[in-house]
């Protein structure tokens, strides 16, 4: 873990007080035993894998929705299932200290990815059997799949540029 140096100087920390705490968490990382090291990773892909998972887990359970429903009403369906799976995400994430910059950017546009690519197949999926059944009820694939996306991915970006300092590795 590297220390923000630039963070540090401002709130009156000196060169040297920087390079022993520097050095404090480099040997405290070094006796990290490996176990431990393979958990951590262990915890953060699972994470990553338990949110996809769920993304896939909010399409299913829409499919019903989307056939009976306005586009408004399913609008705000989803942004509170993004919400609440972002939250979860966010909040779990948090934990995992030794991620940097680019474990951040990766999340964000793998999770943004698959949310408006899953969004987007079921949504044009079910505008097909909505149309087949005579229901005509089509909604908008990419505005609802950009919607979810953009509420899953709030509380994450709000942890990262609020709660973080602005400072994510």
């Amino acid at each position: 873990m590297r220390l923000p140096r630039k963070r540090l100087h401002s709130k009156g920390w000196s060169d040297k007080e920087i390079r022993h705490a520097q050095a404090a968490l480099d040997k405290a990382e070094a006796r990290k035993h490996p176990a431990y090291s393979f958990l951590e990773v262990a915890v953060f892909w699972g994470l990553l894998f338990l949110t996809v998972v769920g993304i896939f887990a909010v399409s299913v359970v829409i499919v019903p929705a989307l056939l009976v429903l306005d586009t408004a009403t399913i609008a705000f369906i989803l942004a509170l299932l993004g919400l609440c799976l972002g939250s979860l995400f966010a909040l779990l994430i948090q934990d995992v200290e030794w991620t940097e910059r680019k474990h951040h950017a990766f999340n964000l546009v793998v999770l943004a990815a698959v949310a408006v690519a899953n969004i987007w197949v079921v949504v044009a999926r079910v505008n097909v059997l909505s149309q087949a059944l005579a229901f005509g009820n089509p909604h908008p694939p990419l505005l609802l799949g950009a919607l979810f996306a953009a509420a899953l991915l709030a509380p994450y970006l709000f942890h990262l540029l609020f709660e973080r300092g602005g400072t994510s590795g």
